[in-house]
């Protein structure tokens, strides 16, 4: 699991008056809205005793720790120590990590590391949402599975595994993949590919005869970004309609993975048809998750030969080499370290922005890395 990165912790439409708890790279975040609205995240450790801030309220625009009332501010600074009386000077160590948080899409995002913003990794684009009302239709939601979330994002970067896992998304007889056209770039990368569409069923076979593809069959491009292992998948189902589902992938931990998506469409856009966009976005899922999850290794072997890889692979082979990049410059969670001296017995954190700033005076140390190998 990697720091320094993009992650979703929540759609923005639930951080209300409570705060929230979430659970990212196995560690505990607190999200709140401040007195000036802003949505604000911190490690959810109190300094003091170890207490679940999450387990609190929100009082005076901060979030006030359950335990003994001490109140934490938006840049992480305790702000008040109710014991001590309103004149004592605040110790300038009492303060938690605060992360940058950043609302896009109707998700928030929150950089989970300590690099200044312009070496940030960005977050991906979705030019399309600006449109949903209009142009799109829209259904939202989310998914979790009980695997490394590595292992999630691959799924949907596989191009051969559709004829197989999903009867509504390819022939199991025409699972020949001749053609991939790879677009890659600094954070990720895109392809295109044709696939043969097993023959309509229903209200979608008298459609599809009126709206028939082209014979050379159905154009997907998936992609991907590191940031918030975001996966897009756009298919152009016929010459003028198209789907596009955009989802990130969240490691709560590296077994556990939690997947915010949007799936739009510029068909059927009324409402009415949302039932029927959601049905079909779950199933996909579910027909997945029988898959992924009895993956072994649960985690992407270390070394890549380890698996047999072929052309059709070529997507995900390059995300592997764009993580695996990553991981070393520094950025990877030291797991064996963490649960050997950590886990149950020493609270650690994240580091944020403040702690490169100033890396002295933090009660709470920052969870192992693994060395950089650059």
């Amino acid at each position: 699991m990697l720091i320094n990165m993009w992650y979703v912790a929540e759609e923005e439409a639930n951080i209300k008056e409570d705060p929230v708890k979430v659970k990212i790279l196995g560690q505990d975040l607190v999200v709140f809205r401040d007195g000036e609205g802003r949505v604000v995240c911190l490690s959810d450790i109190c300094p003091h005793k170890g207490a679940s801030l999450s387990g609190g309220v929100v009082r005076d625009g901060h979030v006030a720790c359950p335990y003994h009332g001490w109140q934490f501010g938006h840049t992480g600074a305790c702000l008040k120590i109710p014991a001590a009386g309103e004149d004592a000077k605040i110790p300038n160590r009492a303060r938690v990590d605060s992360y940058p948080v950043e609302i896009r899409y109707g998700w928030v995002w929150v950089f989970l590391g300590d690099l200044p913003e312009e070496e940030r990794p960005p977050i991906p684009e979705f030019p399309e949402y600006e449109f949903i009302g209009s142009d799109w239709g829209m259904v939202r939601g989310t998914w979790e599975w009980n695997a490394n979330y590595e292992r999630v994002l691959e799924n949907g970067l596989d191009f051969g595994h559709a004829p197989y896992v999903h009867p509504a998304f390819g022939d199991p007889d025409e699972g020949e993949i001749n053609h991939i056209d790879l677009e890659p770039h600094e954070w990720g990368a895109r392809a295109r590919h044709l696939y043969k569409p097993p023959r309509p069923k229903g209200l979608w076979a008298s459609l599809r005869n009126k709206k028939a593809a082209a014979s050379k069959g159905v154009e997907a491009s998936p992609g991907y970004h590191v940031s918030g292992s975001m996966l897009r998948l756009e298919v152009n189902i016929t010459a003028s309609w198209k789907m596009i589902i955009f989802d990130v992938n969240i490691p709560v931990d590296e077994n556990t993975t939690k997947t915010y998506f949007i799936a739009i469409r510029n068909f059927f856009k009324s409402a009415m048809w949302d039932f029927d966009a959601r049905k079909r976005t779950y199933s996909i899922f579910e027909q997945d998750q029988v898959v992924v999850e009895k993956i072994r290794p649960e985690m992407v072997p270390e070394k890549l030969a380890e698996e047999m890889s072929v052309q059709c692979d070529v997507l995900m082979m390059d995300a592997r080499k764009k993580f695996k990049a990553l991981k070393k410059k520094g950025w990877e969670i030291d797991l064996e370290t963490y649960y050997k001296e950590f886990k149950g017995k020493r609270a650690c954190v994240i580091p944020s922005p403040a702690r490169r700033e100033n890396p002295k005076g933090w009660i709470i140390p920052t969870i192992p890395l693994l060395e950089a190998s650059e």
